[in-house]
């Protein structure tokens, strides 16, 4: 793809792997570059990348958080730098919370006002892959506005009358019976519902308030670990796109009592990073300041899971 875009052969690459790789992983995923027909000039752990992507390897700061929500997980690293030099000194994160959390919170909603209006839930799995897409375009649609609208056909089971207004029906003979048991179910009648269900920003703030407020227990983690007050960090980097939810960066901003750095797209700043850091391996970046990284073989990352 890089080399249909460029129109050129690419030989040689920096890339990005997670903080807390290992030098036996680092080597790794350099042989597996090297058999692609890579010369791999450099790695670079993705928060530093991130860092470069924010410009604060030529700017005057020392201690850089970056927070990286994504679509799974959660990573929070504390970088201290010093002119072009970066150390990781803490890493602490969550495997198992992101943006799918968030939407499986709104998918449970949904299901319980299907289930409350018409008494059963979408059995065919085209429906619910498409109900699945449009929780995932509500909660994109609920950064901007204020609320957004899942609206949808669905093929649900026909609901049956209660047994107060159910007809007597003679009990069917025992091989239909058994035939119905030997298909796996018997044939329930099916009908077509238009289902329509409006979220606003609130109900989605209200429904994950609890996965939003457990971003802070790797931050305080860092912070610990790093022998930091919350008032020495000089900037907060956001990185993932699950970073662009307004609560997640008021949590953020609220717990720092300071603006995060927002300027860049969280979903290309360590890929940005990584081509600045090409670019200036390569020379061909007008900037006298590459960012170093400094080893750290003690370094263990945290998780909250």
């Amino acid at each position: 793809m890089a080399e249909e875009y460029l129109g050129l052969p690419v030989s040689k690459a920096v890339i990005s792997v997670p903080a807390e790789f290992d030098e036996r992983q680092r080597n790794y995923t350099v042989k597996a570059a090297n058999l692609a027909g890579l010369d791999i000039l450099r790695i670079i752990n993705e928060p530093t990348a991130a860092a470069m992507a924010y410009g604060l390897h030529k700017v005057d700061v020392f201690n850089v958080l970056v927070v990286d929500l994504g679509g799974g997980t959660l990573d929070v690293s504390l970088l201290n730098k010093q002119g072009g030099m970066f150390l990781t000194r803490a890493m602490a994160g969550n495997n198992k919370l992101g943006g799918q959390d968030f939407n499986q919170r709104i998918l449970q909603y949904l299901y319980d006002s299907i289930y409350s209006t018409y008494g059963s839930l979408p059995p065919l799995k085209e429906e619910i892959h498409r109900l699945r897409q449009s929780v995932e375009a509500v909660k994109l649609n609920l950064t901007l506005y204020n609320s957004s609208w899942v609206q949808m056909p669905l093929t649900l089971p026909k609901r049956q009358p209660s047994k107060a207004e159910e007809p007597r029906q003679e009990k069917p003979p025992k091989e239909e019976a058994a035939a119905d048991e030997e298909s796996g179910r018997a044939d329930v009648p099916m009908e077509k519902v238009y289902f329509e269900a409006e979220i606003s920003r609130k109900l989605f703030e209200h429904l994950n308030w609890d996965l939003f407020q457990k971003i802070l227990e790797p931050i305080e983690q860092v912070l610990k670990e790093g022998h930091l007050q919350k008032d020495e960090v000089d900037e907060i980097v956001l990185v993932g796109g699950s970073t662009r939810i307004p609560l997640i960066r008021q949590v953020i901003r609220e717990y720092f009592n300071k603006e995060p750095n927002t300027s860049v797209d969280p979903d290309l700043a360590v890929v940005t990073g990584v081509a600045i850091q090409a670019g200036i391996v390569g020379g061909a970046w007008p900037l006298q300041v590459s960012a170093i990284e400094i080893p750290n073989r003690h370094l263990r990352k945290t998780n909250f899971n």
